[in-house]
């Protein structure tokens, strides 16, 4: 067994101990005199100087550095302190190569120095990469002309933009600098809270986001914007701001809105089609089995209408069809549907009408349809309509029942000399509101 005293003198000591922890470092570390003789230096400077000497002569830093920092030895002589910093993170260029190395030098005794060698070339290259990456993302940021940016605080104050901003929305940044991105949206009512706050909250929750709605101009004006919301978050993971990036869809949505009135309106009149008709009914009725919302139904049909197309010619019956679905829009909510069932048919779906309201909208449109002379190429022509009246009964399950009493309400008018109203029998609950 070893003594204690056996066991000290195997260990290495203090010294060889430093020693090996200064050849290990990747810092390169030199001690060197005033006058450039090196006493010490680890393998790190070693390997970082040694392309600099032609002779592998590691002897003198003076020397070693001669041609990459030649007033070396003067700011040292200049440097009149007992102790101190003499200079920081000068940076020296390697010759022939992209190897760039920072020295320190600190003057730590009176015939004592200290010098710290590091390659800073991975650093230096990260950071180029790293400007090259802000320049390219601040060109598209900036000049990116479909897509309005903008930097966002955690509470929803904007930061940064860019020129699409201005361009799409007409905001400078006199306008919006500190301000809130409600400013961007239409206000908001108890139905539609506030817009920029509930996407900003679904960012948080979710780290992105998406609105796409009508998207206020600094005019006031609106366009049909899409906003994507993205959440920057901290080492902690919470949001600490957002990037919001808005496009101006209203061209699509346009494009969108008039296919949709292709699909469902009838080119001549502009009145629903039977396809989209045929929907709204069905809408109608789920209500009325839900929530007991009743409705009425008023089929129209212009009398006399063949003998109008053999007499003036079918341009003229267009344009009496036409005149009636205005007649018609003229006296009904915008909520209440206007379908063209066919031919000269017409059939009027009333929400939360009853009888009397339902009898009392019948008559307003046969009036005014009687009153209004349809003014066509070759003088104007008196023009008289018959409606059948229906209402939504507590056993009706489908809306074929119900047009088929409303057409039956339409032919018992006709039978009755027409230019008139009749109502189908079925009662139906009172419903409220309907000018």
């Amino acid at each position: 067994m070893l003594t204690a005293s056996r066991m000290q003198a195997d260990e290495p000591s203090a010294y060889e101990l430093l020693l090996e922890f200064l050849n290990l470092t990747p810092v390169g570390l030199i001690q060197f005199r005033p006058d450039g003789t090196i006493d010490l230096a680890n393998a790190a400077a070693a390997r970082m100087l040694l392309p600099l000497s032609d002779d592998a002569d590691l002897s003198n830093l003076y020397f070693v550095l001669r041609n990459i920092a030649p007033d070396l030895p003067r700011s040292i002589e200049s440097f009149h302190a007992p102790m101190g910093q003499i200079c920081d993170q000068m940076q020296l260029a390697m010759p022939g190569s992209e190897t760039v190395l920072t020295l320190c030098v600190n003057k730590i005794g009176p015939d004592t120095l200290m010098a710290v060698v590091q390659d800073i070339t991975l650093a230096i290259a990260q950071e180029a990469r790293i400007r090259n990456d802000q320049q390219r993302f601040r060109a598209i940021f900036e000049y990116i002309r479909d897509y309005a940016i903008c930097t966002v605080t955690a509470d929803g104050c904007v930061e940064d933009w860019n020129r699409s901003l201005s361009r799409i929305g007409g905001w400078e940044p006199a306008d919006v600098a500190g301000r809130t991105i409600a400013l961007f949206f239409p206000d908001a009512t108890p139905a539609m809270p506030a817009t920029g706050t509930a996407l900003l909250e679904r960012a948080r929750q979710h780290g992105t986001a998406e609105f796409e709605g009508w998207t206020l101009r600094k005019d006031g004006s609106l366009f049909w914007g899409n906003t994507v919301a993205t959440a920057l978050p901290d080492r902690e993971g919470d949001a600490n701001g957002y990037v919001l990036v808005t496009r101006d869809l209203t061209e699509r949505k346009q494009h969108e809105d008039r296919l949709v009135a292709l699909a469902t309106t009838d080119p001549l009149t502009g009145a629903s089609n039977r396809r989209a008709g045929e929907l709204c009914l069905s809408d109608a009725l789920t209500a009325w089995e839900r929530h007991g919302t009743c409705f009425a139904l008023l089929l129209l049909d212009c009398d006399h209408f063949k003998r109008i197309n053999d007499r003036w010619g079918h341009d003229v019956g267009d344009k009496v069809l036409v005149a009636l679905v205005r007649i018609c829009r003229e006296n009904l909510r915008e909520v209440d549907a206007i379908i063209r069932w066919g031919g000269e048919e017409f059939l009027l779906c009333l929400r939360g009408a009853g009888q009397d309201v339902a009898l009392s909208i019948a008559e307003r449109l046969r009036e005014a349809i009687a009153r209004a002379p349809i003014e066509h190429g070759r003088g104007s022509l008196e023009v008289t309509v018959s409606i059948g009246v229906t209402l939504v009964g507590a056993a009706d399950r489908n809306i074929d029942d119900i047009v088929r009493r409303a057409d039956q309400a339409l032919y018992r008018a006709k039978d009755a000399g027409r230019n008139r109203v009749e109502l189908d029998r079925l009662p139906c609950p009172a419903a409220t509101g309907h000018p």
